[in-house]
């Protein structure tokens, strides 16, 4: 599971060797900018994930990453979408192995400031919440780039007659409540 995890916060752009970091149960280390927590448990409590999240402004971590063993709650989905902006959840089990190499699954990107500024222009969106085809923050190729809501993810559809084609989508919390 370490491997994958530095082999998915490497295709974010992530290098360089963990920093432990003291304060909760189970493996809390920083990675650059993203706080990775493995709480070793099959779920975490809400104290527990306020507390998370204090850690992550206490270490000035861009965002956090939350590993458990068995898949979240409903309750504890709807608190990680509240905090999509900042806050992933992965069972241990989706890194198990890097969904990004299997044959079936696209390439998937996130682009940068002038790409986005750039298509938004081309295809004249205002609002690309409301004008564009949506992808869940919780969708595990978004989850794996580290897409967040606002972020436009090209998708790289491989066609046997076209080659391959991008297509767009914009990251939202929830597509369930956009």
């Amino acid at each position: 599971m370490e491997t994958i995890l530095q082999s998915m916060l490497k295709a974010r752009g992530v290098e360089g060797v963990p920093s432990d970091v003291e304060g909760l149960e189970g493996k809390l280390q920083k990675y650059g900018s993203i706080l990775v927590w493995n709480s070793m448990k099959k779920a975490v409590t809400s104290g527990e994930m306020d507390a998370f999240l204090e850690k992550l402004a206490e270490t000035g971590a861009a965002q956090g990453i939350l590993i458990i063993k068995a898949p979240p709650s409903p309750k504890t989905l709807e608190r990680v979408r509240k905090e999509a902006a900042r806050l992933q959840v992965f069972c241990e089990d989706n890194l198990k192995f890097d969904i990004s190499q299997h044959r079936k699954v696209p390439p998937h990107r996130i682009l940068n400031a002038e790409e986005r500024e750039a298509l938004l222009k081309r295809y004249n969106i205002q609002t690309p919440e409301s004008q564009m085809p949506l992808l869940d923050s919780q969708d595990p190729m978004a989850k794996w780039i580290g897409a967040r809501p606002g972020d436009i993810v090209e998708i790289l559809r491989r066609s046997e007659t076209a080659g391959s084609t991008p297509y767009y989508r914009c990251c939202v919390a929830d597509v369930s409540h956009s």
